[in-house]
């Protein structure tokens, strides 16, 4: 029989007996066992046991956004991110030195643009704007230009004669807009009055009373599992869906569908060095973040220290990358958590969201779910209300810090009600800032993006 922690009795705390009348439960007096144990008695963590776990799923936002929290006032919340400094065209054509392409290309005349059709190279002087989507340049090379599509760097370099005229304008960078939406996510516990005197007060340091209740703990644990599934996974309705036409509120878009929209998609699990690689590549070609936090499920993670161990194989042609220092007393520990390839540092985490069989592992979940969610660390810059300032790429922000964790107590807790009952009544109001999703990777566990 597993260890079970009554509330009548916790072992090393200074329980209050016989609190009396003046001991009333509130919001601001509320603490979990554990919260207990992390702010006063460290030492005790480990006997706070529960059968199938504490049953938080939470962390993966405070990781990522470093624990930072900012506040919005409105329903809606925008800013603006710049785009590639350097621009390129794909699928140009080319007629009579004439070369039509695809979306606006900002030349101007006396710009020098290199060309490619995947085999050859060529070079040519702008010497006319027809439209913002065709210009004339005439060839540097005796060769002709290709007769199929090509690609273009338009922002290669410029040349201009001696005495010159130089440049006549100037060129733009359009910032990308982007905006997210309020989401109010509410919660409520009953609780019959019989059951709600369960209470253990206890005292802290300077003589505070907080007071404990199991189911209560409970209730406010799964709120906050609730908060942040909500934040990563909240699909923002369409505007014609049923649920939207009936009026029901349509939330913010949560972290995942945003990136999945916006950034890098994968199928099935990260299981060779080239898989890697291949990131490692991606994330030089998308931004200057250099080191990313991957949350992973077990089948992921698994993977990951199995091509680790491949790749320290002793086996004909596998690479060895080093000895374990390992002493008598220490266990062999087989798992990699980080690894450095290509120029680019990869932290491999357990994501227990993605492996409980009451969530994102039930079945059917656990072959469409997530397999990992890869993070960029660090800070990017955006700009907000005409100012620039650096903000972590991932950012959750309240409306009001007061509506951060809202809890109102009715009955025994607070405010009287008719009835022989009390109930909790949970709230927060909040919204998501994804900063360079084209940094961010979802992985799916099967051929989910077609």
């Amino acid at each position: 029989m597993a260890f079970d922690l009554k509330d009548t009795n916790l072992s090393g705390l200074p329980v209050i007996e016989n609190p009396d009348s003046s001991y009333v439960p509130r919001p601001e007096n509320f603490i979990t066992k554990y919260d207990y144990a992390m702010k006063f008695a460290p030492q005790l963590i480990q006997g706070l046991h529960f059968s199938n776990g504490k049953g938080s799923i939470t962390g993966v936002l405070d990781a990522v956004s470093g624990g930072r929290s900012r506040t919005y006032a409105t329903d809606m919340i925008q800013w603006a991110e710049q785009g590639r400094l350097h621009l390129h065209l794909e699928g140009v054509t080319i007629a009579s030195d004439v070369f039509t392409c695809p979306k606006p290309h900002q030349l101007r005349p006396n710009d020098i643009v290199a060309i490619s059709d995947g085999e050859k190279e060529w070079q040519a002087h702008v010497v006319e704007i027809i439209s913002t989507t065709k210009f004339k340049a005439l060839n540097k090379s005796s060769v002709a230009f290709p007769t199929d599509p090509v690609t273009i760097i338009a922002d290669f370099f410029s040349s201009d004669k001696k005495g010159g005229d130089g440049m006549d304008r100037g060129k733009n960078w359009d910032p990308k807009n982007r905006q997210n939406f309020t989401h109010v996510i509410p919660d409520n516990y009953t609780i019959s009055n019989s059951d709600a005197k369960h209470i253990t007060w206890v005292a802290g340091p300077n003589d505070e009373a907080y007071w404990m209740h199991t189911e209560i703990e409970r209730y406010n644990t799964m709120f906050d599992n609730k908060v942040e599934m909500a934040i990563l996974f909240n699909e923002r309705g369409d505007d014609n869906s049923a649920a939207a036409l009936a009026g029901l509120p349509r939330g913010q878009h949560g972290v995942i569908p945003f990136v999945e929209q916006y950034g890098n998609i994968a199928n099935d699990l990260i299981t060779t060095d080239e898989h890697l690689s291949d990131l490692a590549f991606r994330a030089k070609q998308q931004g200057v973040c250099r080191e990313f936090m991957y949350f992973a499920r077990h089948a992921q993670m698994r993977a990951i220290s199995q091509m680790a161990k491949g790749l320290n194989a002793a086996h004909v042609n596998g690479g060895y990358y080093g000895a374990f220092n390992n002493s008598k007393d220490m266990a062999l520990a087989l798992d990699f958590t980080s690894i450095y390839i290509d120029g680019v540092d990869f932290h491999f985490k357990p994501w227990a969201l993605l492996d409980d069989p009451t969530l994102l592992g039930a079945t059917n979940f656990d072959t469409s779910s997530l397999s990992f969610f890869g993070v960029p660390t660090g800070k990017v810059d955006v700009t907000n209300n005409g100012n620039v300032e650096s903000v972590p790429y991932l950012e959750v922000l309240y409306r009001g810090m007061d509506r951060k964790r809202q809890m109102k107590m009715f009955g025994l807790f607070g405010t009287q009600v008719k009835g022989d009952r009390s109930y909790i009544d949970l709230l927060t109001e909040c919204t998501n800032r994804v900063v360079g999703a084209n940094n961010f990777v979802v992985g799916r566990t099967s051929n989910f993006y077609v």
